[in-house]
């Protein structure tokens, strides 16, 4: 049992509302938590970035740089910091009488008063209803710290910003009061803060029902260690909504043991009964529907992009999809040998018109290009297209001819048990293609694929490092591709 705990930061009264056991287990047993993914720390790297932009939209402020976890240093350097007079003042700190410990992102001063402004600074497009207790929690630790708090405002990205020439912080970010919102939760916080640091400070392990909620609004740390007794496919892979929180208040997790008067939607029976079964489903009238509506030549195509929170390129937007990298098989007639060609952007500057270009000389004009959730590259077409209006109609063409992959699984026209109720590649790739491995690569996810790349373009690796990344790009992307092949002769076979 570790010190009696007096003060819980913003982060783990948001981890205490999701699952009060998360937080006991976050103060308690960390040693449970999975250590930070890559991609995790990529996403706090990001934030960080953003909020030191964010800072540059207000002018001289001062930054209390204390380390995290010297809380009593820097709410001593935020009070220095106002007593010499400071208006904006980045990573503000402060702590109520009960506990509440909260760093602002950015405290100002508004008006000639001691009179402030809260502004959190999210990562975000939009407000999220978990910003609202983050932002509660805040303004009920600086008020009740003495602060004389008005507004309380939530700094996101503005979604249509559009870069040209150097970033402008103030056309990037969009400043949404919240104060009512955050006024209307402050209410419960006293109640809520003093029940969790008495969860935190207790000796055993508390008990808790696992749930919707161990994913919602985060991923939790903990869902390893409190998921271990439910099967590999249970009633998570199934079902939704209140539905899943009934048979899980009836302790029922294995899909064996529905009750029978259960309804279930036609997906549902499918997968249900393939698993008890163990037998594939198939609907072959509809496979051979889908197979039937292809036209040749084949174009077997898949998108690589990135989607940096700020955005690197002109005429980008944050998140923004940005492809930079295709592959494409052909096959001019059935039965004919599959030909490989492929597009990576290797300069380092914005890839779109290279990538427009080649695709459309590679893409020919006739003939079915197949992908795998067209809803993916049909939308990048689209936002190439009101972007590079040149090469709109060209796009279009393609869109028009795009089939979707997904569909006879997602349809359930297919089904194998092995894909335990999900349609995504990496699910479906093993049950119907099991020589086809992605484990086996360097890269072997589109979100891998993603950091990688920007880690070549923003010289964060070496020269060396770039042309290892590069070919192992490119044996991921053709690794797609071919995947959509094998599917289709799969399904051929079926038939």
């Amino acid at each position: 049992m570790s010190d009696h705990i007096q003060r819980l930061s913003k982060s783990q009264y948001l981890r205490g509302l999701q699952c009060p056991k998360a937080l006991w287990l976050h103060r308690h047993r960390l040693d449970l938590a999975p250590p930070i993914t890559e991609q995790k720390q990529w996403l706090f790297d990001s934030g960080h970035e953003v909020g030191r932009l964010a800072q540059a939209f207000f002018e001289d402020g001062l930054l209390i740089d204390e380390p995290y976890r010297a809380t009593d240093r820097a709410i001593d350097a935020t009070n220095h910091a106002i007593a010499d007079g400071r208006e904006v003042i980045y990573e503000a700190t402060a702590c109520s009488p009960d506990g509440a410990f909260s760093r602002i992102d950015i405290l100002k001063k508004d008006g000639p008063v001691h009179r402030w402004d809260l502004i959190e600074v999210k990562q975000s497009t939009a407000v999220k209803d978990y910003h609202i207790d983050d932002i509660a929690l805040q303004r009920y630790a600086f008020a009740e710290a003495g602060y004389d708090v008005q507004r309380s405002i939530l700094m996101h990205l503005d979604r249509d910003y559009v870069r040209r020439g150097g970033i402008d912080p103030h056309q990037l970010f969009l400043l949404e009061d919240c104060t009512d919102l955050a006024v209307s939760r402050m209410a419960a916080v006293p109640g809520l803060l003093a029940n969790l640091l008495q969860v935190a400070n207790q000796s055993d392990e508390p008990t808790a029902p696992i749930g919707r909620h161990c994913r919602s609004p985060f991923e939790c740390d903990f869902v390893g260690y409190c998921w271990q007794h439910v099967p590999a496919y249970s009633v998570f892979n199934v079902f939704g909504g209140d539905k899943l929180d009934s048979l899980l208040a009836m302790n029922i997790l294995d899909v064996r043991n529905l009750p029978p008067a259960l309804p279930l939607t036609d997906r549902q029976s499918i997968d249900v009964q393939a698993h008890v079964s163990g037998k594939m489903h198939i609907d072959r009238g509809a496979v051979a529907g889908f197979l039937n509506a292809l036209e040749y030549p084949l174009y077997y195509l898949d998108y690589e992009t990135i989607f940096p929170a700020i955005p690197l390129f002109d005429r980008s937007s944050p998140y923004q999809q940005i492809p930079f990298q295709f592959s494409l098989h052909t096959q001019q007639r059935p039965g004919s040998e599959v030909a490989h060609e492929e597009f990576l952007h290797i300069d380092g500057d914005d890839p779109r018109e290279d990538f427009i270009r080649a695709l459309v000389e590679s893409c020919g004009s006739r003939g079915s290009v197949i992908v795998y959730n067209m809803a993916f590259e049909a939308r990048i077409n689209r936002e190439l297209a009101a972007r590079f209006p040149r090469h709109a109609a060209a796009l279009e063409a393609i869109n028009t001819r795009m089939i979707d992959l997904l569909v006879p699984f997602r349809s359930r026209y297919l089904y194998h048990p092995a894909m335990q109720g999900s349609a995504s590649i990496k699910k479906v790739l093993p049950a119907f293609v099991p020589e086809l491995r992605y484990d086996d690569l360097a890269i072997g996810d589109g979100d891998t694929a993603s950091r990688q790349y920007l880690k070549c373009i923003k010289n964060m690796v070496t020269e060396d490092e770039k042309q290892t990344i590069y070919a192992d790009l490119k044996r991921y992307c053709a690794m797609d591709t071919w995947a959509e092949v094998r599917l289709i002769e799969r399904l051929r076979e079926i038939i």
